[in-house]
């Protein structure tokens, strides 16, 4: 009996190739001198037909789709009804004209039927057996043939059916002659037909994929524009496994044939190890006492006709005989596959490439392996790894020619898919630099945008990546040095943003930030104060710009607000004035930025240091180190200041630090800047303009222009409402109604003196942190209630720095967190506290608690400090 492992997955490596190309060709040349006959005889073959086109003709019926019926010129061909095999059924093109028509039909059922059994005879032929179809060939076809043919499970099947004296065949019966179908979880395997060894394939096919895979991915390709992988399951590159293993010989003299014989094969149990150059078993012993390189693979593939008795093989045709590894399931048998035809092939194309001379057949090669890897259904990262060390390596021999560059542009070009797949390694980005360096307006940009964005959305640390930060810094440099660039440093922005809303990669904004303030520090480091400028600006502009562009988009905004915060620029790039315009625009939109967290940026960070930097002292316009005109730095101060005072910092705290450059709003006053006006007034009314010269000097400075005197009236005014409000006279103790609101706490303090008032309860009403800019006018105020309103964390922090004779403060079920309970601290005479069901930490109570010796009596009930 014919064994399963030799039935069709035949060694095409043998000594009879000339003979099958010669019998080819004679076959070739035999088809074009044939013409289709007349077919009015059913039982006559027509004139002219050669010896296999006579024998087909014969197996018509058989051949046919209906029982009973020949070749009809208005029915489907049986080409067309059966399944048609790759690279084995020939697509014939139908006939210009009608008259034609019927001729083509029985050329097309001839010839294929003559494909079909010419390819059984090669199969025969080499596996060396003594019997071909012989119940249905000519006795001198016989003699001719017995001498160099065999016959497998398909020939027997097809006797059968004609010893059977079956006129046709069923469909079911066709279906069985084809090749069975692939696996329902596995991707198509070569095991189902006759595919050519390693050494017969073209270069346009990647080495190790199975025909239909090829054929997938092509179509993808020329779809796509980049090859990928074909549809189906996705594996892990396989290390190490448990599976059988058979081995046995080319079956070349009838004991060997014997002893290969399925019934007498012996399965051994191994755990295997996949290694860069060989497969070997942990328990050398047996079939697998010695490695097994895989040099010596000549074909692997698997036997999917086997699935349906669930015995997952895979073949490994080696020159002496085959290796058969059995897996428990068809993923696992299927992983291996894919994983020795990876191994193979990459250790065929390392030694290619490195040993290969010729620059064409180098860029050739590289191509195929790029493939290769692209169209692999392994999804690992040494998949990528070890290709990505192999171009390294085509990139760093030639380092030191003259034509490297154009080496390197070629290179690259043809690796484009490769690294937009992975991220570069760090030698390999510095070679990409150095050729963007080198080279700027002929670097291979559309290859390098995908590395660069990859590193740019996936980098965490650039100090352990300097290749990497280099890398971005020269692509971004070779954009502007096209004439065009201004456009397309914008256009790189945009792409690295994405077109939504906000970026999805949290990543890219404080890299790109990074490495555009590194460059501008390297190139000013050592620039000469005061600054000249030269041409060599120019280079370095773009990053600038890049910051620019970044504040166009409201997520980056902030993220490069937070980058600027300590001023991490040295003197030399603040002194450039081109420079300093764009930052000027950047800090612009920072202070037009509703967001606290976004204009809170100008203002110094929280370090150690007595007096940190910041934009509101570099933008100065009494000492500016940023290099704009006076006007443009009282402009842009103003903006700034405003921004503060209306959101987060109008607190005594702030105009406090602030003191020391009052110069500043002096200045800016006299410019008619309303921010800086009310900050004025605002020293004036909160007594932070502290000595009887600084107070005359900020009320010149407000009667100093038109608008200054309106918000000096206006503080009048309020001065004699808060001395009225703060005479002797009115209860002591006062509660408002439920349904009180910050109007009504406004209104309540314009009716007349409240001097004696010491406990206010404000509990369950309407008021929100707007009222607390009228209770601070209560500097007596010793007990305030504000359980369950909307009280937040501004309102809480006006009052800490206004109220320091509050004694009992309750804040039970309001909105406030550790931002405006830090700031009670400040309360020292403070002796009752509640804070149950608040946004309290534990952190938070216990740093209070040591601020706070005197407190008495507290409430952290349902708070995360409880």
């Amino acid at each position: 009996m014919p064994s399963y492992s030799q039935d069709i997955n035949v060694d095409l490596n043998s000594n009879e190739n000339g003979a099958l190309k010669n019998e080819s060709m004679e076959e070739k040349i035999e088809d074009r001198k044939f013409m289709p006959a007349d077919l009015s005889s059913p039982n006559s073959a027509p004139a002219g037909l050669s010896a296999d086109q006579k024998l087909a003709f014969a197996l018509r019926d058989f051949l046919g789709t209906t029982s009973g019926q020949g070749v009809h010129p208005d029915g489907p061909s049986p080409s067309s009804a059966s399944q048609q095999l790759p690279f084995i059924d020939e697509q014939e093109d139908a006939g210009p004209s009608d008259e034609d028509q019927k001729q083509c039909r029985t050329e097309e059922v001839l010839n294929n039927a003559a494909c079909r059994l010419r390819r059984w005879r090669a199969a025969s032929r080499k596996l060396r057996r003594p019997r071909i179809i012989d119940n249905l060939c000519k006795s001198e076809e016989k003699e001719a043939s017995g001498r160099a043919t065999g016959h497998t499970d398909l020939a027997d099947r097809l006797r059968n059916l004609a010893a059977a004296g079956s006129a046709s065949a069923s469909a079911g019966e066709l279906s069985s002659l084809a090749p069975p179908p692939p696996a329902a979880t596995a991707p198509p395997s070569p095991g189902c037909l006759l595919s050519p060894s390693l050494a017969d394939q073209s270069s346009a096919e990647y080495f190790g994929s199975s025909p239909e895979c090829c054929a997938d991915s092509t179509g993808l390709e020329r779809s796509m524009g980049t090859p990928v992988p074909p549809p189906g399951p996705r594996y892990k590159l396989a290390t190490e496994g448990s599976l059988r293993v058979c081995c046995f010989q080319h079956t070349r003299t009838v004991v060997v044939k014997i002893l290969a014989a399925k019934f007498l094969r012996k399965w051994e149990t191994h755990p295997l190890s996949l290694e860069e150059e060989h497969i070997v078993s942990k328990t050398p012993s047996g079939l697998l006492e010695h490695p097994l390189p895989y040099s010596c693979m000549q074909e692997v593939y698997c036997i999917s006709r086997w699935d349906s008795a669930r015995k997952y093989c895979l073949r490994i045709v080696m020159p002496h005989g085959s290796l058969l590894l059995q897996a428990n399931d068809v993923y696992t048998r299927d992983q291996w596959y894919h994983s020795i035809v990876w191994r193979k092939n990459i250790i065929r194309y390392r030694n290619f490439l490195t040993k290969s001379v010729r620059r064409e057949v180098v860029l050739k090669e590289l191509k195929n392996m790029v493939d290769f890897v692209m169209t692999t259904p392994l999804q690992d990262e040494s998949v990528t790894r070890t290709p990505l060390q192999i171009l390294t390596d085509l990139l760093s021999e030639r380092k030191d020619s003259p034509d490297w560059e154009e080496w390197a542009e070629l290179v690259t070009s043809v690796a484009a898919p490769l690294l937009a797949e992975r991220c570069a390694t760090g030698e390999l980005c510095a070679l990409l630099a150095r050729l963007c360096r080198r080279r700027p307006r002929a670097a291979p940009l559309p290859a390098l945008a995908p590395p660069v964005r990859r590193v740019l959305t996936r980098n965490v640390d650039f100090a352990r990546a300097p290749n990497a930060r280099r890398l971005v810094r020269d692509y971004i440099s070779a954009l502007s040095a096209h004439n065009s660039g201004t456009a397309l440093v914008r256009r790189f922005v945009e792409v690295t943003h994405g077109g939504r809303a906000s970026c999805p990669h949290p990543r890219a904004a404080p890299n790109l930030a990074a490495v555009a303030l590194a460059a501008l520090d390297d190139h000013y480091r050592n620039a000469s104060i005061p600054h000249v400028c030269d041409d060599k600006e120019e280079e370095v502009l773009c990053f600038a710009d890049i910051l620019e562009y970044m504040c166009e988009y409201e997520d980056w905004l902030v993220v490069v607000g937070a980058v600027l915060q300590p001023v991490p620029l040295c003197p030399g790039v603040l002194t450039c004035p081109r420079v300093a315009r764009r930052l000027g625009n950047v800090l612009a939109a920072l202070a037009r930025d509703t967001r606290c967290q976004a204009h809170a940026c100008v203002t110094p960070c929280r370090a150690a240091r007595p007096s940190p930097p910041s934009w509101l002292k570099a933008a100065a316009p009494t000492e500016p180190l940023l290099a704009l005109h006076n006007q443009q730095l009282c402009q842009l101060w103003g903006d700034m200041l405003g921004s503060l005072l209306h959101c987060c910092c109008k607190r005594k705290s702030f105009l406090q630090s602030m003191s020391k450059q009052l110069p500043d709003f002096v200045l800016v006053g006299l410019n008619e800047h309303p921010a800086a006006l009310e900050a004025l007034c605002l020293m004036l009314e909160w007594e932070v303009a502290s000595g009887e010269q600084t107070q005359l000097e900020v009320i010149a400075a407000l009667q100093g222009t038109e608008l200054g005197q309106k918000y000096y009236k206006d503080l009048c005014d309020r001065q004699q409402n808060l001395q009225r409000l703060q005479a002797e006279g009115g209860p002591r103790r006062l509660a408002l109604p439920v349904r009180a609101t910050d109007a009504d706490v406004e209104a309540l303090l314009e009716t007349g003196a409240l001097g004696n008032l010491e406990c206010l309860s404000l509990a369950f009403t309407s008021v929100t942190s707007a009222c607390a800019h009228h209770l601070i006018k209560l500097p007596s105020l010793r007990y305030l209630n504000l359980w369950a309103t909307k009280f937040g964390d501004s309102g809480v922090q006006l009052i800490a720095e206004h109220l320091p004779r509050l004694q009992v403060l309750n804040l039970c079920e309001t909105p406030v967190s550790d931002k405006g309970i830090e700031a009670l601290s400040g309360l020292s005479n403070l002796r009752r506290l509640n804070l149950n069901s608040t946004k309290l930490s534990a952190e938070a109570f216990d740093a209070l608690r040591q601020r706070l010796p005197h407190l008495q009596e507290y409430d952290i009930r349902y708070t995360e400090a409880w």
